[in-house]
């Protein structure tokens, strides 16, 4: 940029020389000096200005980016919050904490499980746990829906609430969990004379949370 300034100095001091001729040297030469120093001082001036408003700008953002963190922040634990409360009624979380499975169900399924609690569930009757399926009633009728396990029952429900079916712990015999295709698993369940199959299921550690309650409760009984 030197280099550059110099040439048009240059080319300045030419041009001025020959329009100025009937005029001092001297003189012409200190209006055409203090003119450029004039021209570079607001350049200079405009240059920290210019850096001062982008200084100012970028704290602006920062500020404002922290503000929107600030936001997502509350807004998330605010919304870990509303799921927590509805987790501790349908899930035991006392006596067998929750999964990170519950925890995105219930996020993704909000209406379903409130329901779950004010509609379904009976006088002191508190949810255990629970597990996404396909409720294989017969070989031509298959229904998705969950399979939830309560302190007094097994419930299988579908998310629109039109059809339940109901499992005492009593007529529980036994339960068991087999391979199903490649990536997921079934569950079996001996009532009475009956086999109830639940499958297309993808987590195994929740299946065996939920087969392994359903045992345990029916031994109880």
């Amino acid at each position: 940029m030197g280099v550059y300034r110099s040439i048009c100095y240059k080319v300045e001091d030419a041009f001025v020389k020959l329009i100025a001729k009937k005029k001092d040297p001297e003189q012409v030469k200190e209006k055409v000096e203090k003119y450029r120093v004039e021209i570079e001082a607001e350049k200079a001036r405009k240059k920290i200005e210019s850096a001062e408003k982008l200084e100012k700008l970028k704290e602006e953002q920062a500020e404002k980016k922290a503000e929107n963190e600030r936001i997502k922040q509350e807004k998330e634990a605010k919304e870990k919050q509303e799921i927590l409360t509805l987790l501790s009624r349908v899930v035991d979380i006392d006596n067998m904490n929750y999964t990170q499975y519950e925890f995105n169900e219930i996020k993704r399924n909000k209406q379903f499980f409130n329901a779950l609690y004010e509609s379904v569930f009976e006088s002191n009757e508190k949810g255990l746990t629970f597990l996404f399926c396909e409720y294989d009633k017969s070989s031509k009728n298959e229904i998705k829906g969950y399979l939830i396990v309560t302190n007094k029952r097994v419930l299988f429900l579908t998310r629109d609430l039109n059809h339940m079916e109901k499992f005492r712990y009593q007529t529980i015999i036994n339960v068991n969990w087999f391979k199903d295709g490649l990536l997921e698993r079934g569950l079996r369940i001996q009532y009475g004379k009956r086999k109830l199959v639940f499958d297309e299921i993808f987590d195994v550690d929740q299946m065996k949370r939920v087969g392994d309650l359903i045992l345990h409760l029916s031994s109880k009984k």
